[in-house]
């Protein structure tokens, strides 16, 4: 049987799991959002000025949807301002890191550019919530 010291630190580790749970699942939303703002701008770009380079298409995109995202996880996922510096570097280098997948995509494995920008802005996102979580809205 369970004394009511091990069970309140069973129900305070379920709660922080739970609690981790809808943070998680609040920035996988906001995540979605600003995901789809920067397909959109993106494919709108490529769509109106066909000649128009992929990169450039994807900077624009990506300064939209970082507005979306920034808003998005100061009122609905982390519920407070967090650091504004810190998050925009977290920012950065995740524009950073999905332009070096872009340019793999695009350069090195031939693919169409808005295929390419896809692939990059998907899989991105675990290692920007990791370090928002721990650094840019850190408690």
């Amino acid at each position: 049987m369970r004394d009511d010291a091990t069970s309140r630190q069973t129900s305070s580790t379920a709660e922080r799991a739970r609690q981790e749970a809808g943070t998680a699942t609040r920035f996988g939303l906001v995540g979605l959002a600003a995901t789809g703002v920067h397909l959109a701008v993106a494919a709108l770009m490529l769509f109106l000025w066909p000649p128009l380079n992929e990169f450039i298409a994807n900077i624009v995109a990506f300064c939209v949807a970082f507005q979306v995202s920034l808003v998005g996880h100061r009122r609905l996922t982390f519920k407070r301002q967090g650091s504004a510096w810190r998050f925009a570097l977290v920012a950065a280098s995740g524009f950073a890191l999905n332009n070096g997948l872009l340019a793999v995509l695009i350069q090195g494995l031939g693919m169409s550019g808005f295929v390419a920008i896809a692939i990059a802005t998907l899989s991105v996102p675990v290692v920007t919530y990791l370090a928002s979580r721990l650094w840019a809205f850190k408690e």
